[in-house]
């Protein structure tokens, strides 16, 4: 299966399942689904007219509605941002001509814990949203995407059991065979089991090339240490891969930061290479960095701050335990010992795919264009 037949037997999977979902189901898909990989599946969903209205409007504000007001025109918007746009305005003129056809649910778009209007004070607005977008919708029934019996019975917007997890997984496990045992709670411990079976990576440094460098590093010099933490937590590597690197740099990181880190880069992904050179190319330079997260915290060169992480408690990105890996190079004891001290947990004041601060995020958006 190539990479191309994968993405369409996938959509087609997500089709089907959307097509015979509730209301709330769908509503539920929308508003936790990973919206990084899911354009062309969106934007169909978007065209379907018997979605309900309330839904349509969440996914506007959620593929960034209010960060797209600062674009007087089509012709402005970034290259990596168009996909989304081009779904916001089509949801936008669908929503306003009357096309959404469901009015099952209610939604209020100024209050809920999604992107709302208010998420980019600092922004100029050149292209207003409509007041029709503004306003919410009253359904016949109130459904919450971020309710704690969600939580337990959905995983990035898909109910459980894993069928349809197990699935998607071997379809993926044929475009690449060793990409890893599927994911869940069943198997794998406490992890999400839409997380990337591979785990990702860091990249040399390239802060001399980076725009949004500048930024970076004025609010890194001066963050708190669970600020910090936060990074090591939560931060998209693919998009902070120098940041997080400098931070380990740093004597004056908590030690419980950089295991923090050690852990949602996926450690255990790298059990089966006894050496440096055994790993895939694509992830040796970050088997090199874990590598000196190990002897740096074996050799106490990290602070302390009070911060404490716990495995237990401190859910990773990635499983602790890969089941049906082969074991040629064990984690070191110590890496799975907790560190006691103050748990920091997800903060709703950060932005949540890069870990930053909304101001700095937004900074470093502007930056790098």
């Amino acid at each position: 299966m190539t990479h191309d037949e994968y993405d369409r037997a996938s959509r087609a999977l997500l089709q089907d399942y959307l097509l015979q979902a509730s209301p709330e189901q769908r509503h539920i898909y929308v508003a936790r689904r990973n919206y990084d990989d899911s354009a062309e599946l969106l934007a169909w969903l978007a065209g379907r007219s018997e979605l309900d209205r309330a839904t349509a409007l969440m996914m506007y504000w959620s593929l960034g509605a209010a960060w797209f007001t600062q674009y007087a025109a089509d012709d402005y918007v970034p290259a990596h941002e168009r996909d989304a746009h081009a779904i916001v305005r089509r949801i936008e003129q669908r929503y306003i001509d009357g096309f959404y056809a469901g009015r099952a649910l209610a939604f209020d778009p100024g209050n809920w814990p999604g992107p709302s209007m208010g998420d980019h004070p600092g922004l100029v607005v050149r292209r207003a949203v409509p007041d029709a977008m503004l306003a919410a919708v009253a359904g016949e029934r109130a459904c919450d995407p971020f309710a704690e019996a969600v939580d337990a019975d959905f995983d990035d917007g898909l109910p459980l059991p894993l069928a349809l997890a197990a699935q998607l997984h071997d379809m993926a496990a044929a475009v690449q065979p060793d990409r890893g045992p599927a994911l869940g709670d069943a198997v794998a411990g406490n992890v999400d089991i839409w997380a990337e079976v591979m785990p990702p990576t860091l990249s040399p440094l390239a802060t001399v090339v980076d725009p949004g460098w500048p930024v970076l590093e004025t609010f890194l010099r001066q963050a708190a240490p669970q600020e910090c933490h936060q990074l090591m937590l939560f931060a998209d590597t693919s998009a902070l891969s120098d940041a997080l690197q400098w931070l380990l740099d740093q004597p004056t990181l908590a030690a419980s930061s950089a295991l923090a880190l050690y852990w949602n880069l996926g450690a255990s992904w790298y059990v089966p290479f006894a050496t440096i050179e055994d790993v895939p190319e694509s992830h040796r330079y970050t088997a090199a960095v874990l590598r000196r997260i190990e002897q740096r915290l074996a050799d106490g060169g990290y602070a302390d701050h009070g911060l404490g992480f716990d495995l237990a408690r401190n859910r990773p990105r990635f499983p602790a335990c890969w089941p049906g890996r082969e074991v040629l190079r064990a984690i070191p004891d110590p890496m799975w010992q907790p560190r006691t001290g103050q748990i920091v947990d997800e903060s709703d004041e950060v932005d949540f795919i890069t870990g930053l601060p909304e101001d700095i995020a937004e900074a470093l958006a502007n930056a790098r264009g």
